[in-house]
């Protein structure tokens, strides 16, 4: 029984994958950063086995079947990480064309149950750049999805710069999304699974967050919009701090920004649970960033679809909150059409 059946469900971190993709990962020895993913990624497949393949690779009325049972209306579909970043330029721009083809028919075949959000090669902008415009334009996607750095650099340098303004002129949401972190800073992280999605994860991303918030990115894009997951990957428990020490060091070490740390962040991001089924986490987060900066997401297949669905299901929030977080949040940053209910 769930807590209030008749709010429909918007999964907005829900990860897919193709088979060229999967087979190009076996020749990504042309990527700097390509050792460090592989073996996460080999880590990962065994962790999870044949499941994880199979979840990503199913689509249509097989992965709809499985939202059926879990009382989800609609998914978000992104390429799962690490993406095309790891291959060499060409290659992952084109499988980045054919991920957002092939995502664009599912979306047009199922338009109520599937949105998506399209892939993009961050070192080949010459081709990036008019693959983001058609996605957008042509395909009707609803936004993108980055796997953080791309060979160690991040989006706050200056020769992303074009991409940045590509995103805030399509006024397309961006969904970073995690990867290793660059072998330069991966050493104490590498025992003990630390450089994965118990910690690594999650330290890696915030960073590339809270590079673009302290280089004054989100001054020269206001209107770029940023999701992350996983509860704000642990951002939204130190804004004090950042607010506190940032504040000592702007136009000294940092550049001079126009607002605060957690200004920006609770202006230009918005967070997803995807992953993190904590109800202590959860109610900091509604009371740091308020509950139309957050939305309901699976982490699906890397979890499992009822986890998500059993942790709002199991917890006690007002109606108009429950309606934020399971649909009328994504709708508005994702501009979906109003979710069915099942």
């Amino acid at each position: 029984m769930t807590a209030a059946p008749a709010i429909p469900r918007i999964g907005t971190e829900e990860h897919f994958a193709i088979p060229e993709q999967l087979e190009a990962w076996r020749g990504i020895a042309k990527s700097t950063w390509a050792s460090q993913d592989l073996e996460i990624m080999r880590g990962g497949m065994s962790y999870h086995g044949q499941r994880l393949i199979d979840g990503l690779l199913e689509l249509g009325e097989g992965r709809i079947a499985k939202m059926d049972e879990h009382g989800i209306s609609m998914e978000v579909l992104s390429l799962c990480s690490p993406g095309v970043q790891l291959f060499d330029p060409e290659t992952a721009s084109d499988i980045a064309t054919l991920a957002n083809d092939r995502l664009a028919e599912q979306v047009r075949a199922h338009p109520t149950r599937f949105a998506g959000l399209g892939v993009f090669a961050p070192h080949n902008q010459d081709r990036a750049i008019p693959e983001m415009k058609r996605a957008i334009g042509e395909l009707g996607l609803n936004g993108f999805v980055v796997n953080s750095h791309t060979d160690g650099h991040y989006l706050d340098e200056p020769q992303f710069a074009p991409l940045l303004a590509t995103l805030e002129e399509l006024k397309a949401p961006l969904y970073i999304h995690p990867r290793t972190l660059p072998d330069a800073v991966s050493g104490p992280f590498t025992p003990y699974h630390l450089s994965r999605a118990a910690w690594g994860y999650a330290v890696e991303t915030a960073t590339h967050v809270l590079r673009l918030i302290t280089s004054g990115t989100f001054d020269r894009y206001p209107e770029l919009r940023v999701v992350i997951g996983h509860m704000g990957e642990g951002i939204p428990f130190w804004l004090y701090r950042l607010d506190y020490w940032n504040g000592k060091h702007q136009g000294k070490t940092a550049p001079q920004l126009e607002m605060s740390v957690s200004d920006y962040f609770k202006r230009n991001v918005t967070i997803t649970i995807s992953g993190v089924y904590q109800p202590s986490a959860l109610d900091l987060c509604l009371r740091e960033l308020g509950d139309e900066a957050i939305m309901w997401a699976t982490d699906y297949p890397y979890q499992l679809m009822h986890e998500a669905v059993d942790f709002l299901d199991e917890i006690t929030l007002p109606e108009e909150t429950l309606h934020k977080l399971l649909h009328g949040n994504a709708e508005r940053v994702f501009g979906l059409a109003p979710a069915i209910t099942l």
